[in-house]
């Protein structure tokens, strides 16, 4: 998962570049190509002397441009920057073969034709006039941290070796500041290792969270007892600079212990890394107005396939949840996007009664490396039953599989992190769907559609227990018209249509018996009523007590 709020007031503007949209499109690996000097970055306008584009064109943007913005033998060939590698070389196409229809020869060890490199060396001194600037390290730029009767901890790994995977969350818990009560205002992330450092996360735990001062391996949310953000940095932030109407609650009236969370990104799967990064928390006795919480909205599904220049997916909150969860008026003070490198627009909408009011986010530029903080210094107001759209639009052109939802880099995800307060306003800290179906259906046992999720998932809807013992009994050996009866009589259920039966056959696939279920029931859908005989390889053995124990086992685990 990825994620620093919240330091500058954003305001978008679209630039045109030649690192995105058309021109990236007209060069093989247009779209990754790799930051000189700033690993985990990207370089989006490939042709310009900034990361970002701007006017200025670098030596391979010259030599783009009076190619007539083509891909030719002639640029191919070329070596635009002077560092010993051609065009080609460097970005994929040794051999001078691809066109804007096919896929480059390789997609990794790919690097930057206008940015003579290793940049620093003495070959390349002709570029440091324009080329400095770019690699100077940011800096975090924060009110609150110079201010009076400000404290600082900094909470640091020991020295530990990065696992040779691609993915690793890793997590620490420990003790807070104790001796009073304050408010946490910033915090500023100290990077020791930043070719594997993708984003770092401090979450609230509750007080009986069991320490772990040793780093440990861990999920996406560390512990069942350590799962509220309270504070999120990732890779193109400088840090966490909280809105100054609001704070994080720690010490004696508030959160005692917390986790802090490193995700380790190393596609290459190397075995010499080492990392010892910290963060450090500055806290207050000079407490805000009120608490803030995080409310993270989104999508929880995505599918994006390959070669594909425009995916949408869209995550509700509906305002059946706020109505739920939301128990009076709390003010969002600010907000970011979270996508991978895929991910190139993100809109969050707010709805109220079926009106669209404004947009709270609208990224139509979204970029990953710099991503944008939006801080209001009139916080917007959020209401019971208000509804929280999110747009992700993704760019999978030079993909040759399908991206989806997932913790690693090269997967997607589609977040928004909403910074409100007062936080006991609010209920959830989550509040996302898996396609249409919005995760309040579950934490908070709502009906939604005609839907118990909650209800059904623990068999107290006795019209689907009834029919299920029928679909055992009439659709263990073809699809017979009998049988095709009750399953058209199960598809009427409301927790059994659309995303719904979906949603519940992706949490249960990994049980053998509901794999079965949802293959038969698929077999002998509408769209298969010729009969067909059901396969000797689905051994539907999932009898009535049993069905219950498979129930309640994987319901332990939800």
């Amino acid at each position: 998962m990825d994620f620093t709020l919240f330091c500058q007031v954003a305001s978008f503007m679209v630039i045109p570049t030649f690192g995105f949209e058309t021109y990236q499109h007209n060069i093989p690996n247009g779209n990754i190509v790799p930051h000189p000097c700033k690993p985990n970055h990207l370089w989006h306008g490939v042709g310009h002397k900034f990361a970002l584009g701007k006017e200025n064109l670098n030596f391979f943007g010259k030599d783009f441009a009076s190619a007539g913005h083509q891909w030719t033998d002639a640029l191919c060939k070329k070596d635009s920057d002077g560092d010993g590698k051609t065009n080609g070389q460097e970005l994929g196409d040794p051999n001078c073969i691809w066109s804007p229809e096919s896929f480059p020869e390789r997609n990794t060890d790919i690097s930057h034709p206008g940015v003579c490199e290793p940049w620093n060396e003495p070959k390349c001194q002709h570029q440091l006039a324009w080329l400095e600037s770019e690699c100077q390290k940011e800096e975090f730029a924060c009110d609150a941290i110079n201010q009076a009767g400000i404290s600082n901890v900094t909470i640091q790994f020991p020295k530990t070796a990065v696992p040779n995977a691609e993915t690793t969350y890793i997590c620490i818990v420990f003790d807070l500041p104790q001796d009073d009560d304050y408010h946490l205002v910033a915090t500023q992330p100290i990077i020791d290792n930043i070719q594997i450092m993708h984003h770092a996360v401090l979450f609230g735990c509750e007080d009986d969270a069991q320490l772990e001062p040793n780093p440990k391996s861990c999920n996406m949310v560390p512990s069942s007892k350590c799962k509220q953000v309270i504070s999120i940095w990732t890779v193109g932030l400088s840090g966490d600079c909280i809105h100054n109407s609001t704070g994080f609650r720690i010490g004696t009236k508030g959160f005692k212990r917390a986790a802090l969370q490193f995700h380790w990104n190393n596609p290459t799967l190397s075995t010499n890394y080492i990392d010892q990064s910290a963060l450090v928390l500055y806290f207050t006795t000079n407490r805000r107005i009120t608490d803030a919480g995080i409310l993270t909205v989104g999508a929880s599904f995505l599918n994006i396939q390959p070669r594909t220049k425009h995916t949408e997916y869209i995550g509700i909150c509906p305002g059946e949840c706020t109505s739920l969860a939301v128990k009076e008026k709390v003010y969002i003070a600010s907000a970011t996007s979270h996508m991978h490198y895929l991910g190139v627009s993100q809109k969050i909408e707010q709805f109220r009664n079926g009106t669209k009011i404004r947009n709270i986010i609208n990224d139509m530029r979204y970029n990953y490396d710099n991503p944008i903080v939006y801080k209001f210094q009139e916080p917007l107001e959020l209401l019971p039953g208000d509804t929280i759209s999110t747009t992700c639009i993704y760019n999978s052109v030079h993909k040759i599989e399908a991206t989806h939802f997932g913790d690693s880099t090269s997967d997607e995800m589609c977040f928004g992190f909403l910074t409100y307060y007062p936080k006991e306003h609010i209920m959830f800290s989550s509040c996302t769907s898996w396609k249409s179906v919005p995760s309040c259906v579950v934490s908070k046992g709502m009906t939604y559609k005609g839907c118990n999720l909650s209800n059904f998932l623990r068999l107290r809807n006795f019209e689907f227990i009834l029919l299920f013992h029928k679909f055992r009994k009439l659709c263990d050996i073809s699809c017979s018209d009998t049988c095709l009866e009750v399953v058209d009589a199960l598809r009427l259920v409301p927790c059994m249509q659309g995303d719904f039966r979906e949603y519940i056959a992706d949490l249960t696939k990994h049980i053998e018996q509901f794999r079965q279920f949802f293959t038969i029931l698929k077999l002998c859908s509408k769209e298969s009523r010729v009969g067909a005989s059901i396969s000797h390889s689905v051994n539907f053995s999932c009898n009535s007590i049993l069905i219950i124990n498979c129930l309640l086992v994987w319901i332990m685990t939800i």
